[in-house]
């Protein structure tokens, strides 16, 4: 019989129904030239042995991505391989995270009496940041309705969606939801039936901006963050909102709260536990937190959930 050289990727030679693998050869004799010239093959093939037909890998009329697609590196090489070089694609939100309060001073500083070092704005940028989005302001705000006023319009010049902390409770100094209407906003809810979170607002303004009023405690900023303000995120680029959610056995009897109560927790290999005291300033209880496990509020019936009982968890993190 006879043979043909072919290259990985090159047309198979009319007439040719298999490919042999060079390594499945022996060279027998050469030209002059240093062609092969006689081969000896070691391996049997049946027809069609690697051999992709023409259309094999996408067929004709075969969607490549469905909107709303995330593209990494397998999409764009899938867009690049049928000589799509560009598409239209929802941009990405630009963040402001603004802090507020005249007690706050920066991590550095030497504190006084009643001053509290900011711990939500270097979090909430590490959040925002981790999840693929972009922080384009950051600012701190005292409690004068003048300073939250201006430095509102200032954060609505140079982002699409605005995040708080602290300054939307009822506090006489909580300024913001004073605020919000003399920028021509709209305050959809202004507090939630959810612990912690409990003062969290959220608003939008005639020009499609958003806003979102997260507390001040520090972890009800990043539980917040993550029920209210990460699915917006991924609505405003054409994505499902999420969250994921796992079923896990409670690893501990939970008096319940009158509020559904978000416990913070880690999952590792199987296990679960809970991160300590769930007081809603102590930071520690977010450390190494990867789950987020949902209780309902307590009712005439229900009291406690007992430990082993299956409750459903929102996944914040890496598993």
């Amino acid at each position: 019989g006879t043979v043909a050289r072919v290259t990985t990727g090159g047309v198979v030679p009319l007439g040719a129904d298999a490919v042999v693998q060079v390594e499945d050869t022996e060279l027998v004799s050469s030209t002059a030239q240093g062609e092969e010239d006689t081969i000896r093959i070691l391996a049997s093939v049946a027809p069609g042995t690697d051999i992709r037909p023409v259309g094999s890998d996408i067929a004709k009329g075969e969607v490549l991505l469905p909107a709303g697609s995330q593209l990494f590196a397998a999409e764009l090489g899938l867009l690049a391989s049928q000589g799509v070089s560009s598409v239209e694609v929802h941009s990405k939100p630009r963040i402001a995270i603004i802090s507020t309060g005249n007690e706050l001073v920066s991590s550095g500083t030497q504190l006084s009496s009643g001053q509290v070092r900011d711990s939500n704005t270097p979090a909430l940028c590490h959040l925002v940041t981790e999840d693929g989005y972009h922080v384009s302001h950051i600012t701190h705000l005292p409690d004068s309705l003048d300073h939250v006023v201006t430095g509102l319009k200032k954060a609505l010049g140079e982002a699409d969606i605005i995040l708080t902390t602290g300054g939307v409770s009822m506090g006489e100094c909580d300024y913001l939801k004073e605020a919000l209407p003399l920028l021509g906003a709209t305050v959809h809810f202004g507090r939630v039936h959810m612990k912690p979170g409990k003062p969290t607002t959220f608003a939008s303004l005639p020009t499609g901006q958003l806003y979102f009023g997260l507390p001040g405690n520090p972890v009800s900023a990043m539980v917040t963050y993550k029920l209210f303000v990460l699915p917006a995120l991924r609505v405003w680029e054409g994505r499902e909102p999420g969250p994921s959610v796992m079923s896990v056995k409670l690893p501990e009897t939970r008096v319940l709260d009158p509020r559904p109560e978000y416990v913070r927790a880690v999952y590792n290999n199987g296990a679960v536990y809970v991160t300590g005291g769930q007081c809603s300033s102590r930071l520690l209880s977010m450390r190494s937190a990867n789950l987020l496990l949902k209780l309902p509020p307590q009712s005439d019936v229900l009291k406690t959930v007992e430990r082993g009982s299956a409750v459903q968890a929102m996944i914040i993190g890496s598993l």
